[in-house]
């Protein structure tokens, strides 16, 4: 059986479609144990662009010619494993392809072998694609950030860099579910006026046209008391001055620096630290896996309740894989990007 998969052809200095190629590739005869699956949706993420230096930064580099990790849902079409049966819907970290074989190791993100697996159930108001989507990784990141690494409280105000982003915009969504103050950016002025207008935060700037300084000095009259930084160093920079005494700012990542190097070279500000008192940590969603089932809950109730909406910007065909990972960085994308395979 042959599949199509996207191969990297280099490590570049600026990331370009042409970085990209779609091969065909025979896939081998399936053993015992063994599972056959069909990929339908592959989730595009900024880690994504730090995979393809040669230190990979957050996970191991990305092979040359070879097939890539990303997160995956899919479908059993074949199975020689007595735990798994064809039809069921099972997620992974073998995105980048049309089908691929798993030997059926239990899945941890990014800490099992890319082929691992875990059955996902469908039904309750969960589809497929929310496990990429509402249920991803991303959201994972911005549902732990507000409810489990930070402790929010009514009226105080949370900043939330790169708020049309799939972060950014549901962790917006989170803290106003709680009673917070929501202040966010995006780059451009149609995004500016969707958080403004469907997601219902309470200030919102254009940081290619208001500097972060300006903007973040005129929607904080009252200070800042959370952070979550999505953006780059910045706007961390900018928040610096406006943090309230012994409050929190979280890293999430730092999507601006992911192109242009990997190097935070230049943060300003940094005497507020210590003058407030701030604590500053690096936020990974991995160290809250036990609230993994209180998040699904959360999340698929606030979605039926009206209270949460999720921007999806679909691509369509493996072949657009490179394009979507583009649109990160660019500036075209449009909430949580993923390609339906």
């Amino acid at each position: 059986m042959k599949t199509k998969q996207v191969h990297l052809l280099r490590r570049p200095e600026n990331i370009a479609v042409e970085d990209f190629i779609l091969r065909e590739v025979e896939l081998s005869a399936l053993q015992d144990g063994q599972v056959l699956v069909q990929n339908l949706y592959m989730s595009i993420d900024p880690y994504m662009r730090r995979s393809m230096e040669n230190d990979g930064k957050d996970l191991d580099p990305w092979p040359i010619n070879d097939a890539l990790d990303g997160p995956s849902i899919g479908r059993v079409i074949e199975t020689r494993n007595s735990k798994y049966s064809v039809g069921d819907i099972v997620e992974s970290m073998s995105g980048w392809q049309q089908y691929f074989i798993s030997n059926a190791e239990d899945y941890v993100p990014y800490l099992a072998a890319n082929d691992a697996l875990v059955k996902r159930a469908i039904g309750n108001g969960a589809e497929p694609m929310d496990y990429l989507g509402l249920l991803g990784i991303a959201s994972q990141t911005a549902y732990s950030a507000m409810m489990c690494a930070i402790k929010l409280v009514p009226g105080e105000t949370v900043v939330i860099s790169s708020g049309a982003g799939s972060v950014g915009s549901l962790a917006c969504q989170i803290a106003k579910i709680h009673g917070s103050r929501v202040v966010t950016s995006a780059g451009s002025d149609a995004k500016v006026a969707w958080l403004k207008h469907d997601l219902g935060v309470d200030a919102a700037f254009n940081y290619k046209t208001t500097p972060f300084d300006v903007g973040l000095r005129e929607s904080c009259p009252n200070g800042i008391d959370q952070v979550l930084e999505n953006a780059s160093p910045e706007h961390f920079s900018a928040c610096l001055p406006l943090m309230n005494f012994s409050k929190n700012i979280l890293i999430a990542g730092m999507v601006g620096i992911y192109d242009v190097g990997g190097k935070v070279r230049n943060i300003e500000n940094f005497e507020y630290v210590l003058d407030n008192f701030l604590t500053i940590k690096a936020h990974l969603f991995m160290d809250y896996l036990d609230s993994y089932d209180q998040f699904t809950e959360d999340m698929l109730n606030w979605r039926c309740e009206g209270k949460l909406k999720q921007k999806i910007h679909m691509f369509e065909g493996l072949e657009s894989a490179p394009e979507a990972l583009l649109a990160l960085f660019n500036g075209e994308g449009r909430g949580k990007i993923m390609v339906k395979i």
